[in-house]
């Protein structure tokens, strides 16, 4: 069973690949073939690229959210040379904090990951990827509002 699920992937993967710039008699040939593949290798495709995609429109973020990071010690920096501004250090202070907290979210999320799923039966695969994309999930949201947080902040300064 593995191996046949493993073959159907790899040949999931090269239709996808060598699909684009195809005529419509070729794409209705692609879909015989795809037609082939069981149901449990769809579902598991489609819950693994639910996953990806969260990580993938979140994972450009990473370089912003360290740019912002850099700013926003810089102004702290300042701040303290200056000996005022308490409150806005110690809000800045936390804003750095909150990037540095959805950075180590995504790293830990990613070192934990692991697609390799070929000793799990379809159920596990299924329970896998839907953790894994509630994991994701719960990363972006506090990527995001660490984002948004410290964007609204550098403007105001």
């Amino acid at each position: 069973m593995t191996y046949l699920r493993n073959t159907l992937s790899f040949l999931f993967i090269i239709l996808l690949i060598t699909g684009c710039g195809q005529t419509t008699t070729e794409q209705q040939q692609e879909q015989v073939v795809t037609d082939d593949i069981p149901e449990e290798v769809k579902i598991e495709k489609a819950l693994y690229d639910d996953v990806m995609d969260v990580h993938d429109e979140m994972m450009p973020k990473m370089e912003n959210m360290m740019s912002m990071k850099g700013k926003l010690k810089e102004k702290v920096d300042l701040l303290k040379e200056e000996a005022t501004q308490t409150e806005l250090v110690n809000e800045l202070e936390m804003m750095i904090q909150s990037l540095e907290t959805a950075d180590e979210a995504m790293m830990n999320w990613m070192r934990q990951f692991d697609p390799e799923t070929d000793s799990l039966s379809h159920e596990e695969i299924v329970e896998y990827y839907t953790t894994q994309k509630a994991k994701m999930d719960s990363v972006k949201v506090i990527m995001v509002e660490a984002i948004e947080s410290a964007a609204a902040k550098l403007e105001e300064l």
